[in-house]
Parts: structure tokens; C-alpha cells; sequence
């Protein structure tokens, strides 16, 4: 798997999931075509070999902050103040958990966010920065940075299995959405099957620790169909506040 899947996968595992920094990137997200929404979710979730996770030189977590009675070696963050490291060297601090229940359907697809994480992640060493930049598909990273984890089901109730493209845009605060940078989505090009449910987790790059968020706003995909054809249309917005 590549830097991004496997960052977001840190970033997922440490916090529930949570590794720091995203592992499935998410690039271009927009469908302009059927087509070409379905063939490009190889780019949003691009492989990397296994073997570099495995023989990653996992960071040295200082032992004043192995102390710490906040310190979770395990990656499961559930109080605020609780922090964990992945293995590039982020440290993530649970800044919010909030549980959700919001949904969006169209013909047969609905998509229920369920949970709602802010992280503030501090990346200590340079690979820590560059595998963020990765996961997010961006050339500037501001460090410490926070993000948003979103925690979501997807059922297909139709009588077919479907494609999804997940997350399409974003939007904090009422600004201006983005889509091609920022997020790291797993659900991309996902195999939805009919009478099915299941569950993923995305990241979303929110911006400097300083930059304060109210206000979420999240459009998913619509689905298509095995050739890239459209089977339904892009289900309305959820907004959530935070």
C-alpha cells in the first residue's frame, strides 16, 4: 500500500483506528463522468508494498510522555487529552469525541455518520510530515495541524452491488468546499453489495491547531454501477456542528 493508504491506516488505527496521518489518500474526488468517477478511485487509494510498513523503524516515544498518565499505547483514544504516536513519529491528542447520528440517502444508498473525532497531531520527524503530505495530497503541511475523523456506514439496500466515490466535498465554517486535497478516504471505489452495511472511517485535514471549527459539512457520492454507469445521483449534504 502506498505512503497515503498506509498513513491514513496510522492515523485510523491509532485513534480507533487512528494512525496520525492517513493512510488511503484521497486525490481528485469529483465525477465529472461515471466513468470517470469509478476508474479513479485507484488514484484516491492508491497500493504501497506491505513490506514498508513492516520494516518502518518505528519512533522512540520519549519516556517523559510514556509516563504520562494521557499516553496510550494502544492508539485507542476515547477521552480528550488522550494521546497516542504512530509509528512515523505524529503524536495525535483527541481534542473532541462526539457521537453522531446523521444520514443522506438516494435509491437504495444511505450513508449514516455515526461518530465524530478532532485530533490535534503534531508530526515530530520529517517522515512523519512527508507521509501526511501524502495521505492529504498536499505540497504544505502546517505543523501541529488538526483533523477531523469521520466515522460512517454505507447499506445498500437496492438489488445490485454498486461503486461509491465516498466523500466528494467539504466544507468548514461555510467556506469554499474542497474535494481533490485534504481528505484521506477509504471508502473510495468501494464494492458496496446489495443488502449490505459497512463501515469506514475518513480523515479530513482541517487546517492549523489554532483554526477553530464550528461547522462540518459533508457531501457524499452517489453509486454506479460495475461499468462506471450512474445508478444514483449525489444524495444531499449532511452538516453537522461541532
Amino acid at each position: 500500500m502506498s505512503d497515503k493508504h498506509f498513513m491514513l491506516t496510522v492515523i485510523l488505527t491509532a485513534s480507533l483506528i487512528l494512525t496520525g496521518c492517513g493512510s488511503q489518500a484521497k486525490t481528485n474526488k469529483q465525477a465529472q463522468s461515471s466513468s470517470v468517477s469509478s476508474s479513479s478511485q485507484s488514484a484516491k487509494t492508491p497500493e504501497r508494498s506491505a513490506s514498508d510498513q513492516a520494516t518502518m523503524k518505528p519512533y522512540q516515544v520519549p519516556s517523559s510522555e510514556k509516563n504520562d498518565q494521557n499516553y496510550q499505547k494502544s492508539g485507542l483514544l476515547s477521552v480528550p487529552g488522550q494521546f497516542a504516536y504512530d509509528q512515523a513519529g505524529t503524536k495525535l491528542t483527541l481534542a473532541q469525541n462526539k457521537p453522531q447520528n446523521q444520514q443522506t440517502a438516494n435509491r437504495g444508498i444511505t450513508y449514516h455518520i455515526t461518530d465524530t473525532k478532532r485530533f490535534n497531531n503534531n508530526a515530530k520527524t520529517k517522515r512523519a510530515v512527508q507521509m501526511a503530505q501524502q495521505a492529504f495530497n498536499v505540497g504544505q503541511l502546517p505543523n501541529p495541524y488538526q483533523t477531523l475523523q469521520v466515522k460512517f456506514t454505507v447499506n445498500n439496500s437496492s438489488e445490485n452491488s454498486v461503486k461509491i466515490d465516498g466523500i466528494q466535498k467539504v466544507s468548514l465554517n461555510g467556506s469554499k468546499p474542497f474535494s481533490s486535497t485534504g481528505i484521506s478516504d477509504p471508502s473510495a471505489g468501494q464494492v458496496i453489495h446489495k443488502n449490505q452495511t459497512r463501515t469506514f472511517s475518513a480523515m479530513i485535514l482541517a487546517g492549523p491547531t489554532s483554526f477553530k471549527i464550528n461547522q462540518l459539512r459533508i457531501q457524499f457520492s452517489g453509486s454506479f454501477n460495475q461499468s462506471g454507469q450512474p445508478v444514483s445521483k449525489t444524495p444531499a449534504a449532511i452538516q453537522i456542528d461541532l
